[in-house]
């Protein structure tokens, strides 16, 4: 293209659904349901974390990052430095979260860091692992493991918005709740000339804490701390 062409040619021409998928590479694998097996035992430290956690792997980026928030309700400052190793910080971590904190101390809002520490709330992310059920109190088998749904839908969304322009290449998996069904989507990005995924949408952290308590029957509500 001359001098000339390239001046009465628009620098960046807007991308279709066809150019912008053809710059897309996901690994095959990575777009199915998957089940994701943790190693055991689970870590407990940020170092045991980075020596489980395959970075370069979406879906092991998604299942440790659940498998953070559940460990907030154990040890906070624990489970914030896992969830802070596995976060990209390009946006607060979500709907609650308040970096340095109306409650006093870095986190969420003084209503969620009570949460955290409430028994009517801290099990609810157990329950979105494998084989946790009301039957036995929400108490995930081990090893520890989550099926995680690809979504297919919003994952070519976002790469649709941000791929081409902003380098910035998406998956989106959501996990459900074997308590009342609730669902939770978990974002992974990758950004061009990094050697690694990161959550980027941290509101998903607290949308692990959604209330389902409503529909547990008073056998299944004295099973979740024995």
């Amino acid at each position: 293209m001359s001098l000339f062409d390239k001046i009465m040619n628009p620098a960046n021409p807007p991308a279709t659904p066809q150019n912008v998928q053809a710059g897309i590479i996901l690994a095959p694998e990575w777009k199915s349901d998957r089940h994701i097996l943790l190693k055991d035992p689970a870590p407990e430290s940020l170092d045991e974390l980075k020596a489980c956690v395959d970075v370069q792997d979406p879906g092991s980026i998604a299942a440790y990052w659940i498998y953070s928030v559940m460990a907030l309700t154990a040890d906070y400052d624990i489970g914030m430095s896992m969830m802070k190793y596995l976060y990209a910080d390009i946006e607060p971590f979500g709907r609650g979260y308040t970096e340095g904190g109306k409650a006093g101390r870095a986190g969420w809002d003084t209503y969620f860091n009570e949460r955290l520490q409430d028994d009517e709330f801290r099990w609810l992310p157990r329950a979105y692992f494998v084989n946790a059920t009301a039957e036995n109190g929400f108490h995930p088998s081990r090893p520890l493991s989550l099926l995680l749904h690809y979504n297919a839908p919003v994952t070519e969304a976002l790469n649709g918005q941000t791929h081409v322009q902003l380098g910035r290449l998406n998956i989106v998996y959501w996990v459900q709740s074997n308590a009342a069904g609730n669902k939770v989507n978990i974002e992974i990005s990758h950004f061009d000339g990094g050697s690694r995924w990161y959550v980027t949408k941290g509101s998903s952290s607290s949308s692990l804490f959604y209330d389902q308590r409503g529909g547990l029957s008073a056998e299944a509500r004295a099973k979740l701390w024995t």
